[in-house]
């Protein structure tokens, strides 16, 4: 389970909202993404798509088995200001992914979703970095080819309301089916 309390499976999928760090300019957001990139090494972290933003960072997150409470100690100059998401990533994955690359773009920090350098966005297309993007990805194909071609037109697509919303809630949740929110929701 991924919330307030901590996480406390293997593989949860998870979308961390981090308004604790103070990311207005470029050496806050390389000494967050240094950070970022010594957590993933450390603890086994995967990241499949982060966006570092003014006032925020959007990581989405597979955790190792550490507490993601944990983990974000190590990130945030104030880890109680961090929402957690769990999502189930056979239904959100994929559009976690493109939901965090199209902020830059929806708050007007680059014109396309690769162009802004504090994301993963260009790594989906061949960029180097420290994303683990076939996580994200798995569905669009069966090699790492087939699926870096199919993104483009993925994120060209509309993205519709129900998978855009509640990401967007500043709020601890779980995403799912019925089935899976019964089974990890905190509050059941």
């Amino acid at each position: 389970m991924c919330y307030n309390g901590g996480m406390f499976f293997n593989n949860a999928h998870c979308l961390v909202t981090d308004t604790g760090s103070p990311l207005a300019d470029d050496a806050a957001r390389r000494a967050y993404l240094a950070a970022l990139e010594k957590a993933r090494a450390d603890l086994g972290l995967k990241v499949p798509a982060y966006a570092l933003l003014p006032g925020r960072a959007l990581l989405y997150f597979v955790t190792p088995g550490a507490d993601l409470r944990a983990v974000m100690r190590t990130l945030s100059a104030d880890p109680a200001r961090c929402k957690y998401k769990l999502l189930q990533p056979e239904k959100y994955s994929a559009a976690l992914a493109r939901y965090i690359h199209l902020e830059p773009v929806k708050e007007g920090l680059a014109a396309r979703p690769e162009e802004y350098p504090w994301s993963s966005a260009a790594q989906y297309l061949g960029a180097p970095g420290l994303a683990d993007k076939d996580v994200a990805l798995a569905w669009l194909g069966d090699t790492p080819q087939a699926r870096a071609a199919a993104y483009p037109a993925f994120m060209a697509e509309p993205v519709p309301g129900k998978l855009w919303r509640p990401f967007a809630k500043n709020r601890d949740a779980v995403l799912g089916d019925r089935d899976f929110t019964a089974a990890h929701s905190p509050h059941l």
